[in-house]
């Protein structure tokens, strides 16, 4: 699209796109100006996104109304580069971009949600296919916030007292010291099954790190890990790792403190991860654990990913990172789950329509398989298979076969487990506990944590008559939520 920039009779740069005018041919300063003072906003935002707004003569004004937010612009063409210092971030927009996700990923939750959006209406019809798919992926970044924010309400206090438990009762502990061999990462997407045999041939050559639901099937092929990397906080994946404390004793388990596991677990050396925020991040500080960096993610392959560039210095490989619907069994078999859901089918409800659902398109796939398309992985990442036909690409990782693997294997050395143990007694520890949750409790982070939606609520009515009513939400929260994770701490 042609993009026509000449000067004002007053000076100043001026510009017409497709037959368009961008800006005032006479002030587009004053213009600029007169846009920013019409923006309805009642809160102060931590970022102002402006979609195209072309020379980028409204930045300046904003900074001086806003000058504690972070200006965002997203471009509908790179015509407009020479004015992109302008702004502390710049997005461009590509049909075979992710948007959404880089949004997401600058700002995350509590940024979209306190984020002024705003359009430079002029640049809506010279690019009117832009301008609607670009909206479209802002929806999706505020819908994602939306969805993130509350499910971190509803598991707020089951993560806390993950954590808690965690603390009270993990005596055994360590880290990993890095090293250069490839590291494979096993999902239990079915093409997995296609590997299973190669793994066991050539079990020595790798570091294996397991994620929960792939226990079973690498057990019954007498393949061992070593690691072993869970994630999830509810019912499910403990469930998977009831499996590895009977069969895999000694495998260390890497999780978050608020994972959720069973008592005897804590018997099993782990190596505690961290987010770098929640309660959990104070308490294992705290408690004095060494903890190992790791990404939050939705899905804990996409822990494991960054985990495992982390610990080697040579290739990561991913088997049965499927992402995709599946005909029959979504898992590679056998699974833990499917052996205790077998029992239950009868011939009114048989197996078929309990696994038909797998077949069905998911959204929680969907977004898994957009973010591992749009994270720049630096070529360090594939996935592996023995040539298994995958229903969909994951943007920069390469699908690779198991010849691609010997080509690529050039020895190095395994990562290294180191284990310490913490002495105390659970008296002690309770005690202990209860005293850091009084002095943590009314933190930023505390609240943030255990009531973000009305830590979001609060933040925008900073300055506003709404205020006063905020804070007294987040008083009665915080006390409400002190007494429930104390309460599971068990009388001391």
């Amino acid at each position: 699209m042609p993009i026509e920039i000449t000067d004002t009779k007053n000076g100043e740069k001026t510009c017409i796109a497709n037959g368009i005018r961008l800006h005032s041919a006479y002030a587009p300063v004053k213009e600029a100006e007169r846009f920013v003072q019409s923006l309805a906003c009642s809160f102060e935002p931590s970022f102002v996104l402006v979609t195209e707004p072309a020379l980028s003569y409204c930045a300046e004004p904003l900074g001086k109304r806003f000058p504690k937010a972070k200006l965002c612009a997203i471009r509908y063409t790179d015509s407009f580069s020479e004015w992109n210092g302008k702004w502390d971030k710049v997005f461009t927009y590509s049909e075979q971009g992710f948007l959404s996700e880089e949004i997401y990923a600058y700002m995350g939750e509590e940024g979209i949600s306190s984020c002024l959006f705003a359009s430079w209406q002029p640049s809506e019809k010279a690019f009117p296919d832009q301008n609607r798919a670009v909206w479209n992926e802002i929806k999706q970044a505020v819908v994602k916030s939306r969805n993130v924010l509350s499910t971190m309400t509803y598991f707020a206090r089951r993560w806390t007292k993950n954590a808690l438990r965690f603390c009270l009762f993990s005596h055994y502990n360590g880290y990993f010291q890095s090293g250069s061999c490839p590291i494979i990462v096993c999902a239990s997407g079915k093409s997995l099954e296609g590997s299973l045999s190669f793994l066991r041939s050539f079990r020595q050559r790798f570091f294996l790190i397991a994620l929960s639901s792939s226990l079973l099937p690498l057990y019954a092929n007498k393949i061992k890990p070593n690691l072993i990397l869970s994630t999830d906080g509810g019912y499910w994946a403990k469930r998977h790792l009831s499996f590895a404390l009977k069969h895999f004793p000694g495998v260390p388990l890497a999780l978050p403190a608020e994972a959720s596991l069973y008592t005897q677990f804590f018997l099993h050396p782990v190596v505690p991860l961290s987010y770098g925020d929640g309660c959990s991040e104070s308490l294992l500080e705290d408690c004095g654990y060494t903890k190992t960096k790791a990404l939050r993610n939705g899905t804990v392959s996409g822990t494991a990913a960054y985990l495992a560039m982390d610990l080697t210095s040579g290739p990561v490989f991913f088997c049965g990172l499927d992402l995709a619907p599946s005909k029959g069994f979504s898992h590679t078999q056998p699974n833990a789950l499917e052996s205790d859901a077998e029992p239950e089918d009868f011939r009114l409800r048989p197996m078929e329509t309990r696994v038909l659902p797998s077949s069905f398109r998911s959204t929680a796939l969907d977004t898994y398989r957009t973010w591992f398309s749009a994270a720049d992985f630096k070529g360090r990442v594939f996935r592996l298979s023995d040539s298994f036909h995958f229903s969909s690409s994951l943007g920069s990782v390469s699908d690779v076969d198991w010849d691609f693997f010997k080509q690529s294997d050039s020895g190095g050395s395994k990562p290294n487990f180191v284990i310490k143990r913490q002495e105390f007694s659970i008296e002690e520890r309770r005690s202990f506990l209860v005293k850091k949750i009084k002095e943590h409790l009314y933190s930023d982070e505390w609240i943030k944590n255990a009531l973000p939606s009305e830590y979001v609520v609060y933040q925008r009515s900073i300055g506003t008559e709404n205020e006063e009513e905020a804070k007294e939400k987040i008083q009665t929260g915080m006390t409400e939520f002190s007494k429930d994770i104390i309460r599971s701490l068990g009388r001391s």
